[in-house]
C-alpha cells in the first residue's frame, strides 16, 4: 500500500481499461477457445497482424475502443489532489500508431500521465508489459486480459497487478479484481 507521503506509481493498459471496450467480454471467449486448443497457438501468444489487409483488419477492430472509459474524470481528478505518477504501458501494435496517437492527445489532455507507452517494436503484450512494469518501477498495473494479469501477477513480484474484469469472467477468483473503472479509481483513493 502507497503511503501519503510516497509517489506512488501506477500504469494503465489503453484498451478496455482507459478506453471503454464493449468487445472486450470476446477476450475471454478466446482465451476459453486456446484452452480447448480451437486455435493452432499457444495460450499466451498473441496473433501479429503482418500483411497490409491484416493491419487494416486490426485498425478497424480496435475502433471498439471508443470513448473514455467512465471514471476517466475521477481519475483525472485523483492525479490532480495526489502525488502519483501515472503511465500508459499499452501493447498496440505499431500498425495502430495513428489512432493511438489521436487517443493520446484526448487522454492526455490534462498531462496526467507522466509516460505514455507503446509497443512499437510489435513484442509480444504480455512481455512488452512485464519489461515496461519492472522499467518504470510501477506500484500498480491495471490490466483487463485475464491471460497477461496471471503471467503478470506471477512475473511481477514488486507490482500488485489489479484486474478489470468482465461480466464472462465473474467466476474467475482473483484477489484484485474490479468491474469496471470507476471502482479501480475508488480502490486507488483509498490506497494512496
Amino acid at each position: 500500500m502507497m503511503q501519503a507521503t510516497q509517489i506512488g506509481r501506477i500504469g494503465f493498459d489503453m484498451d478496455g481499461v482507459l478506453l471503454y471496450n464493449p468487445s472486450r467480454v470476446f477476450r475471454a471467449l478466446i482465451s476459453r477457445s486456446k484452452q480447448a486448443h480451437l486455435f493452432p497457438r499457444k495460450e499466451l501468444e498473441f496473433y501479429h497482424p503482418k500483411t497490409n489487409l491484416e493491419k487494416l483488419l486490426w485498425v478497424l477492430v480496435h475502433q471498439s475502443s471508443f470513448k473514455l472509459a467512465d471514471g476517466f474524470r475521477d481519475l483525472e481528478n485523483f492525479a490532480r489532489n495526489n502525488q502519483v505518477e501515472l503511465h500508459i504501458v499499452s501493447a498496440r501494435f505499431a500498425c495502430l500508431q495513428a489512432d493511438s496517437k489521436k487517443w493520446l492527445k484526448r487522454l492526455n489532455r490534462q498531462q496526467i500521465f507522466t509516460s505514455c507507452n507503446f509497443n512499437d517494436q510489435d513484442e509480444q503484450p504480455h512481455l512488452f508489459k512485464a519489461r515496461m512494469i519492472e522499467k518504470l518501477k510501477l506500484d500498480y498495473f491495471v490490466e483487463d486480459n485475464f491471460d497477461v494479469v496471471h503471467y503478470l501477477a506471477t512475473t511481477q513480484t514488486q507490482t500488485e497487478i489489479w484486474w478489470l474484469s468482465n461480466m464472462l469472467d465473474q467466476r474467475i477468483a482473483y484477489p484484485h479484481k474490479f468491474v469496471n473503472f470507476k471502482e479501480v479509481v475508488a480502490a486507488l483513493s483509498q490506497n494512496k
